[in-house]
């Protein structure tokens, strides 16, 4: 017989296949990341019983028929490359929706550089990173991604602070406006855990 480990990988990976999701939509919905399904699919590293339950559960298919040796032809599998891990419909409209941001953002200094002498037109870009951090939010909750949750919006508070401190000391020329940053502490520290309590609701 099969080392277990192998066993386990090429069952994994023939049952999600036929299932047709990719490793990154199993990890979402066992709220494991995409890098350890990778690792059990490589026959690397085991899922413990209460997630191969959750597994059989999620195929429709008896925990005997995940961890025991099929008489069918192994699956051959391949390396996993940067591509497959991006090219997923999610994870590439995410992406096309944060550089459609970045997009916006350039054309507006262009066109503002050519016609203006405005001298913090760079200043557009500082207000295109809370803009980015928003959309990613949005995708986030709409794939329900908790993983990412609390580094977008620690994003969205950190960019934000930043926008406000520098329009103001540009701006206005408010010399003790980096106060704000103490502001800062207590919402990322609330922001982690609430990520912990959504986390945990989800286990």
């Amino acid at each position: 017989m099969n080392d277990l480990r192998l066993v386990i990988a090429n069952n994994l990976m023939k049952y999600r296949k036929k299932a047709k999701l990719t490793q990154v939509e199993l990890a979402e919905k066992l709220n494991y990341s995409d890098k350890a399904v990778s690792k059990w699919e490589r026959g690397d590293s085991l899922p413990d019983i209460i997630v191969l339950n959750d597994i059989a559960k999620l195929f429709n298919i008896s925990l005997d028929s995940l961890i025991s040796e099929s008489n069918e032809t192994p699956i051959a599998r391949t390396p996993r490359t940067l591509f497959e891990k991006i090219y997923s419909t999610k994870m590439l409209i995410t992406l096309c929706s944060s550089i459609t941001v970045w997009l916006v953002a350039s054309i507006l200094f262009v066109s503002l550089s050519l016609f203006t002498d405005f001298d913090f037109l760079w200043m557009i870009f500082v207000y295109a990173i809370p803009a980015n951090s928003i959309v990613l939010i949005v995708f986030n909750y709409l794939w329900n991604n908790i993983y990412y949750n609390f580094a977008t919006v620690a994003l969205l508070m950190i960019s934000l602070a930043v926008c406000v401190y520098f329009s103001l000391f540009l701006f206005l020329d408010i010399n003790r406006i980096w106060l704000i940053f103490i502001i800062l502490v207590p919402l990322l520290v609330l922001d982690y855990l609430w990520f912990i309590v959504r986390n945990k609701s989800k286990n």
